[in-house]
């Protein structure tokens, strides 16, 4: 039962996941729909204004991602706070500095003879 709920978890975090671009871009259509309604955006009279915002939006969106994931390097810190947090990732740790010492043991030995 507690792997079913945990599957269940992770697909609907991935459904959330999808959801948020279609609800993004619906977002978009509501804007440009109702900005189409006063004179200052009269410009908006075209439907390719509503396809070249979502692709304009969709270039600055993936920047911002760009600079997350090269300049700020938030996303490798989130990774690793949560491999720190993850029970799982902790045991690996722990035997990975286990093995880490027992070489610099042998290592020790092989180099006194």
């Amino acid at each position: 039962m507690k792997k079913f709920l945990i599957k269940a978890k992770i697909a609907m975090d991935r459904g959330k996941y999808w959801l948020s671009y279609i609800n993004f871009a619906m977002l978009l259509f509501i804007a440009v729909t109702s900005m189409k309604e006063y004179e200052y955006f009269s410009f908006l009279q075209g439907r390719y204004w509503l396809v070249l915002l979502g692709f304009g939006t969709l270039v600055f969106i993936t920047v911002l991602g760009y600079i997350d994931l090269k300049k700020l390097k938030t996303y490798q810190l989130e990774s690793e706070i949560y491999a720190r947090i993850n029970p799982v990732q902790q045991k690996v740790f722990e035997n990975q500095d286990k093995i880490l010492k027992r070489i610099e043991g042998l290592e020790k030995k092989i180099g006194k003879k």
